[in-house]
């Protein structure tokens, strides 16, 4: 078996401590990226670039290192005048100027608390704001005649690029070249070997007779001279021949497009005070940058609602300012038309994000729960988010009920600020979906 060794990194320590250094370091990124989404406005840190802080004990790969204060061990010291060969020199103690103390006076972890900054872009912070989310319960419609063209691997071949060598199938392909080319030789010369055998053996019978050997020693000098002419080919097969290489090849193939929709609707009815409209317009925000960053064939429809529901534009969804009292079900029905008109069930993934404080008129939640129960069956989700109440609303416990038989229906509650990335996380993680797919 043919055993190939990466020797690029022989100079540096393992590539597994390498690995594990580069996962503690992302894992410092992501909770310092995290932490800033659950206290800061996301205008703010996606109009400049973010500086995340690593303390610099994260960037030492592991290693094993003697213990001084536990071990014996000897070194010339050079112009000593105090001690002689045979010494015993004390062990220094705990901190005493070896670097090996425990714990110094400035660190209660014994190492320093200097740190280094990594300036992230707006987009790499939302790669890691959004690392890991994904739309729960998205399957492949059947808008067959809806196509889009991605690059595919389709296969290998024998010419192409250098960077998209493929070593593992060169390899291959080298070794089973040099086994075709080696067996009929090797054949050849073990079939030489034996005639040699048997000649050398009959050379030593004639010669314990006192016969005449000259011709049989003419012949071992020829089958010797034949096998050292197969010695040389067998080793003059090349390790690796132009003929062996092959590339890894992508083609542009056509595939049906996975094609959703999520409606946004949130309240924006007098009840919703300034921090409540915070709340749900921080949630939307991150779901309309999640959604666009992560899905190019999504759809976003934006219907703002109080007494009566309409469609708005992005802007007028998150810069609206109304008053008036709630009425819920008007928008659940506008959600119902215009899911009807351009967006039916059959050929689309529907998604429905809600936002309220929940204050919403006594008898509608009647209708709301009519409206619910036509629409669940067509949903791939329903996200139900209420804002800065301190107890559950009649409609949040209407939803609550709903979900028992509806599972692809979740309410989440947030109160401040720091709760809302926590709770997308929750709707958006893939466990989530992973039981309604």
């Amino acid at each position: 078996m043919s055993v190939i060794v990466d020797r690029r990194n022989l100079g540096t320590r393992s590539s597994a401590n390498q690995d594990r250094l580069h996962r503690r370091v992302r894992g410092r990124v992501k909770a310092a990226v995290e932490k800033l989404a659950r206290h800061r406005s996301l205008d703010d840190m996606l109009d400049t670039e973010q500086p995340i802080a690593i303390p610099t004990k994260d960037l030492h790969e592991p290693s094993f290192r003697r213990d001084l204060r536990d071990a014996a061990w000897e070194q010339v010291l050079s112009g000593n005048r105090q001690f002689r060969r045979g010494d015993l020199i004390p062990k220094p103690q705990d901190g005493d100027g070896d670097g090996s103390g425990d714990e110094g006076p400035g660190a209660p972890d014994g190492l320093g608390d200097d740190e280094i900054a990594i300036v992230l872009s707006a987009d790499e912070f939302l790669s890691v704001l959004f690392d890991g989310l994904e739309l729960p319960n998205l399957r492949q419609t059947r808008t067959e005649d809806i196509q889009a063209e991605e690059w595919r691997r389709a296969g290998f071949v024998k010419e192409g690029s250098p960077s998209r060598m493929h070593i593992g199938r060169t390899m291959r392909t080298a070794r089973a070249r040099r086994m075709a080319l080696r067996a009929r030789k090797k054949e050849e010369f073990e079939a030489l070997s034996r005639q040699a055998e048997t000649l050398e053996e009959e050379i030593r019978v004639r010669q314990g007779h006192g016969e005449d050997t000259s011709i049989e020693r003419f012949r071992l000098a020829e089958i010797r001279e034949e096998m050292k002419v197969l010695e040389r080919k067998i080793k003059a097969i090349p390790f690796i021949d132009e003929s062996d290489l092959r590339f890894a090849h992508i083609d542009q193939q056509p595939r049906p497009i996975t094609s959703a929709v999520i409606f946004c609707v949130m309240d924006v009815s007098g009840s919703m005070g300034d921090i409540e409209k915070d709340l749900a317009k921080r949630f939307f925000l991150l779901l309309y940058l999640f959604i666009h960053r992560q899905y190019r064939s999504v759809e976003i429809v934006f219907i703002k609602h109080h007494g009566e529901a309409s469609e708005c534009t992005e802007q007028e969804f998150f810069g609206a300012k109304e008053g008036g009292g709630t009425l819920v079900s008007p928008a659940l029905q506008l959600v119902e038309d215009i899911m009807g008109e351009r967006f039916p069930p059959e050929h689309w993934n529907v998604y429905l994000a809600q936002a309220s404080d929940g204050d919403n008129a006594q008898d509608d939640n009647r209708v709301v729960h009519e409206r619910a129960l036509e629409l669940l069956p067509q949903l791939r989700n329903l996200f139900y988010l209420e804002v800065n109440q301190d107890q559950e609303s009649a409609l949040l416990k209407l939803y609550k009920a709903m979900s028992q038989d509806f599972p692809e229906l979740m309410t989440v509650r947030a109160k401040r600020t720091e709760d809302i990335y926590p709770l997308f996380r929750s709707l958006f993680s893939p466990r989530q979906g992973a039981g309604h797919g």
